[in-house]
């Protein structure tokens, strides 16, 4: 092996156990204490199961409800549990046996990112915390007893009586307050320190893992059958719950969106494995036309079946309409101020919604749509129009007509805004002048049928050209000698009786 070459290490499965990990902010002698402190074993699982939304509270202080909590957050991640063994033999302790065993995939982390705030610990004989301490143990009988005005009165005197301190960090999270550089600070001129020459000379290595899929322009011919052989080695490490789960989707439907497929195989679903990783083993993709964007099964072409007009894809864009004097929001991980998020559009993916309906439009959810999902009634309609069906598909507009796609583009526009201003009896009762579209349809075939005729007359003297001339080609020099004999004949015999006739005048003379 040389230098340059780099053994690759073994490659193992994904594990199908989950699990989630707490990035614990101290270090813990006791496990029980530390779970106590962020409200229990039981709280914590119920909170990453039930994904409520709600920060973690640590409290260090977990039996003092004046405890001033540290906020954690609930994050997806894709890390990996291992378990690292190590033997050490008893005769030879210099002998050391080492192994790591990948145990589960680490989905979710609890995590605390925030400031610890300064706090005042306030004494036990004080009223105020009394109360709180019966307030959080829901004690009815001690609230009364240290609420009444005669025990309140004893024990808060002036000595232990104070005004609480306030909180220091207002907002968790430090802000970051994009400051400039001064002009007179700043770096000018070419000058490079030796350790900037040699960052810029060290080439940028990418962790990002390979793409093993396939994708084909629509021009091609054929289709691929199967997979690239990297992906059907990336097989043995997928789970087989995984591989059933996209198999299962794949005989239903096809042809399936991105962002249907990021919907319906969710990663939390998949041990944190990317569908850009399993896709590629059952299906492949097409860089451009009608179904673009789209995981097509490995050995269908939607070219040739004319069902796949259904899968063909609209993709609806929505624009911002954030007015010039919007307020700015400041970002929660500190990433300086961006604009605020009032009527912006939402995303399919992030809607978890495979369908376009009402409430998509009303909402104004953004995404690439197929147009079996699409559910208002006048462009389901429209589809299923037989008569702007095309003969072939094309690249333009796949198996509709195009004048019959861009209709089904400029209604669904005004349908959507209908819904939006909220005048439901307007997309509801909004029509298509189908005899104008018939129109514009018939002016599609002719063109559909010039093209054919191009192409097969293309297709033809490609064949001729490359195998000689065709049965079909024969036949028709045949006839055309024919024609052309049988004119000579009759040409042969008008002069024949031309000169008879010219004879039986000079004899006449």
């Amino acid at each position: 092996m040389s230098d340059n070459e780099q053994e690759m290490a073994e490659r193992l499965p994904f594990p199908e156990n989950t699990a989630f990990a707490v990035d614990y902010p101290g270090y813990v002698m006791d496990t029980e204490k530390a779970l106590c402190t962020i409200g229990g074993s039981e709280k914590l699982a119920r909170n990453i199961n039930e994904d409520v939304g709600m920060p973690i509270e640590l409290r260090y202080r977990y039996k003092d409800p004046t405890s001033h909590p540290i906020k954690g957050e609930i994050v997806s991640t894709q890390n990996l549990l291992i378990k690292v063994t190590r033997r050490v033999k008893k005769s030879d302790r210099s002998v050391v046996d080492t192994s790591a065993k990948v145990m589960a995939l680490i989905d979710k982390s609890v995590r605390f990112r925030t400031l610890a705030d300064f706090q005042y610990i306030v004494n036990k004989s004080d009223p105020l915390a009394g109360i709180s301490d019966a307030l959080s143990n829901l004690d009815i009988d001690k609230i009364k007893q240290v609420g009444s005005s005669e025990a309140f009165d004893q024990k808060a005197t002036a000595t232990n009586n104070y005004v609480p301190a306030p909180f220091l960090d207002q907002y968790c999270l430090p802000v970051q307050l994009r400051t400039r550089f001064s002009v007179g600070t700043s770096k000018t001129g070419d000058e490079k320190t030796v350790d900037e020459e040699a960052r810029e000379r060290q080439p940028r290595s990418s962790n990002k893992p390979l793409f093993h899929g396939i994708s084909i322009k629509y021009s091609d011919k054929t289709v691929p059958e199967g997979p690239t052989p990297e992906a059907r080695e990336d097989r043995n490490n997928i789970p087989s719950h995984v591989l059933e789960r996209v198999e299962a989707i794949l005989a239903q439907q096809p042809v399936v969106s991105r962002n249907a497929m990021e919907i319906l195989l969710p990663a939390s679903e998949c041990n944190g494995i990317k569908n850009s990783h399993v896709l590629p083993i059952f299906a492949y993709l097409m860089d451009k036309g009608p179904w673009r964007s789209c995981w097509i099964r490995f050995g269908y072409d939607p070219r040739k079946n004319p069902e796949a007009r259904m899968y063909q894809i609209l993709d609806m864009r929505m624009k911002s309409t954030k007015t010039p004097g919007s307020k700015l929001r400041n970002n929660r991980r500190g990433s300086g101020r961006v604009p605020a998020t009032e009527n912006q559009p939402l995303n399919a993916v992030s809607m978890h919604s495979v369908t376009y309906n009402e409430e998509s439009a009303r909402q104004r959810v953004g995404g690439i749509f197929q147009l079996l999902h699409i559910e208002i009634p006048l462009i389901k309609e429209l589809v299923a129009y037989e008569r702007g069906w095309r003969n072939s598909s094309c690249e333009e507009s796949g198996w509709l007509q195009p004048s019959l796609l861009q209709l089904i583009r400029r209604k669904l526009r005004v349908i959507r805004k209908y819904y939006e201003d909220g005048a439901k009896d307007k997309a509801d009762t909004f029509d298509v002048n189908y005899s104008e579209l018939g129109k514009q349809i018939d002016g599609d075939r002719e063109k559909e049928a010039e093209a054919e005729a191009t192409d097969q007359l293309i297709a033809e003297r490609e064949r001729n050209a490359a195998e000689g001339p065709s049965q079909i080609l024969h036949e028709r020099l045949n006839a055309r000698v024919d024609t052309l004999m049988r004119q000579l004949e009759t040409q042969d015999h008008f002069n024949e009786d031309e000169l008879d006739s010219d004879d039986d005048f000079a004899i006449y003379e």
